[in-house]
């Protein structure tokens, strides 16, 4: 196979288990791991930091693979905290994810469900047919269920976003192939504009709305409202540019400032210290406040340290929102960025572009009357500032922003200017 003093191998006990692992040239191992059930692989890509990579084959007993999770877990801790984890578990989670056969209860994806939270891992989507596994029978005695999959760790996760995991169909296993990609050089949307949190405890924010929301603007009271939020919006770019990709290197910087302080231990070490530390825990909230933003998770309150949860939620919420396959009317499948964007692009505005001519009075006519008079002036009367104000400060701060990137945050809170 040319790969010669490149593989590993964990022997077969009779006619079952057994893994083989077999790694390219340019695939540098730093240690390996064997047990029975897996092998655990240290190594690192090209220049880049290592990893763990841990490759199983579950035994199909229930109670020996139950020994098998408390193994893994006695383990995790020799695999740092950037590993991902993926093979044929034998088990599923839910019971959607098996078609056929006798039912199963749902207190039986209790162990497994269990067993993933204790390892700390998040399952990585799957592309392609739903199940990895069939009994290769016909008809009625037909059972499928998605026995193989792929996990990997929080760490791992921020170094690799754009993870996925493809199954692949062969016909000459009764198990299909998993092909996991950690998604390098895939395309990437430039970030759009919207008013963050965190600039509210930057020095000069109030300043820099004020100076730009009072620049004249002439024409109807909408579209002056609307230039003055395109020339605050461009001022906040402008400003916030000295402070963006700044926060995590003064968190870097702040730590090993920190590291220094501890060895050198000067006559006013204490001063300093406390100083420094001060600095590092606002370093941390700005993160924490930057990802909580876009994470839009609103069950964890502020003052909780949670800048990694939200990072990975964020990442998460990413990829299943990502649209990397597209299939058509026309039976094409569209892989590329380009192609999926021009057909949804099409696709709606096709939808949304009337075609032909209809008579509307043949249709409203028949429309009963539900609304007086009384309540038609009601409805007709200028909106005054008081009813914008309520129902502005109504809105949650932090919902989704529309085209100008102004969330309710931005309004209420610079409302009297």
């Amino acid at each position: 196979l040319g790969f010669v003093d490149r593989f590993s191998v964990v022997d077969p006990v009779g006619l079952s288990g057994g893994l083989l692992l077999l790694w390219d040239s340019n695939v540098n191992i730093i240690n390996i791991m064997h047990k029975s059930f897996y092998i655990a692989v240290e190594f690192a890509l090209a220049a880049g930091p290592s990893q763990w990579g841990i490759f199983v084959y579950m035994s199909t007993c229930k109670i020996t693979r139950m020994q098998q999770w408390v193994e893994m877990e006695r383990d995790k801790a020799c695999w740092g905290s950037k590993r991902f984890t993926m093979g044929d578990w034998n088990d599923i989670r839910f019971k959607e994810e098996k078609s056929g056969g006798k039912p199963r209860s749902d207190r039986s994806f209790l162990g497994f469900n269990t067993f993933i939270s204790n390892m700390e891992m998040e399952e990585l989507p799957m592309q392609g047919y739903n199940y990895t596994w069939c009994n290769l029978r016909e008809a009625e005695g037909l059972v499928e269920e998605k026995l193989d999959r792929a996990f990997a760790s929080t760490d791992w996760l921020m170094d690799s976003p754009n993870a996925t995991v493809s199954n692949k169909i062969r016909g000459a296993s009764d198990h299909f192939l998993l092909l996991l990609s950690q998604g390098t050089g895939q395309h990437k949307i430039p970030a759009r504009f919207h008013f963050e949190r965190k600039w509210l405890n930057m020095e000069g924010i109030n300043e820099i709305v004020t100076s730009s929301w009072s620049q004249q603007a002439t024409g109807t009271p909408f579209f002056k409202v609307k230039e003055k939020v395109k020339n605050t919006r461009a001022a906040l770019l402008i400003w916030s540019s000295k402070f963006r990709s700044k926060n995590q290197q003064s968190i870097d910087l702040l730590t090993k400032k920190l590291e220094v302080l501890r060895e050198d231990k000067a006559e006013d070490y204490g001063e300093q210290w406390n100083a420094t530390r001060t600095e590092l825990n606002a370093a941390h909230k700005q993160e924490e406040l930057h990802w909580q933003q876009r994470s839009k998770v609103k069950w964890l309150k502020e003052g909780d340290s949670n800048t990694k949860f939200f990072h990975a939620y964020t990442l998460q919420k990413r990829k299943q929102n990502a649209i990397s396959r597209l299939l058509t009317p026309s039976g094409r499948v569209l892989t590329s960025h380009e192609d999926i964007e021009n057909h949804i692009s099409t696709f709606y505005s096709e939808l949304f572009t009337s075609e032909g001519s209809w008579d509307e009075e043949s249709i409203v006519h028949l429309i009963p009357q539900t609304i007086s008079d009384d309540m038609n002036q009601t409805l007709l009367k200028p909106v005054s500032e008081e009813e914008v104000r309520a129902a502005l400060f109504s809105l949650p701060l932090e919902k989704s922003p529309g085209e100008d990137g102004m969330n309710a945050l931005f309004f209420q809170l610079f409302w009297n200017i």
